[in-house]
């Protein structure tokens, strides 16, 4: 008698997952050892970071999955996931202050993940950041990064290596930032 209640119990469930479309926020964002390499390396300016805006026909919410999605940041937009990535990228590397007069602000320009290959994962991420000293433009370029990992056949393998390698794919973009010689120069 146990069984058919406890089938009917997760039958809701079970049934979510066959259909496919689960909706999953994107992982917590952990800062990068290079970047925070990269932070300690370099005297600078405290930095504060202001809100990220999206181009328009950007992917900002969601992320496709292999049926599945994701989105970003705490309000579910990836422009929120980089502007925290961001600070907590300066936090780690005691750069941050909010009440800092140079900011950083930016347009997300591309956002791309793909998890669809059976052998090979994607994502690529381009941004347009902006930096500012005292309301002057000290620095305004659009800089990218891509990245490939080693995917699987098998959704349940894929999704989560899709998912962690979007993270990894973020660390680098703000690795390209943080060691770009005229970002360097604008933040001193």
């Amino acid at each position: 008698m146990r069984a058919p209640r406890a089938l009917a119990a997760a039958l809701p469930a079970l049934l979510l997952l066959l259909g496919g479309c689960v909706h999953t926020p994107a992982p917590t964002y952990a800062p990068g050892n290079d970047n925070l390499m990269a932070l300690r390396a370099q005297p600078g300016a405290k930095l504060a970071v202001d809100a990220f805006q999206a181009a328009p026909k950007v992917a900002n919410t969601r992320l496709g999955l292999r049926g599945n999605s994701m989105s970003g940041g705490s309000d579910g937009t990836y422009t929120t996931y980089l502007q925290q990535a961001l600070e907590a990228e300066l936090r780690n590397g005691g750069r941050f202050d909010a009440a800092s007069g140079t900011r950083i602000s930016g347009v997300l320009l591309a956002n791309q993940l793909d998890a669809s290959g059976a052998r090979t994962g994607k994502a690529s991420i381009r941004a347009r950041f902006v930096v500012t000293r005292d309301g002057a433009v000290a620095y305004d370029k659009p800089l990218q990064a891509d990245h490939e990992w080693e995917s699987s056949f098998m959704g349940m393998v894929a999704v989560p290596a899709a998912m962690e390698n979007y993270v990894a794919t973020l660390q680098k973009l703000i690795g390209v930032l943080l060691v770009d010689p005229e970002f360097v120069e604008a933040t001193r």
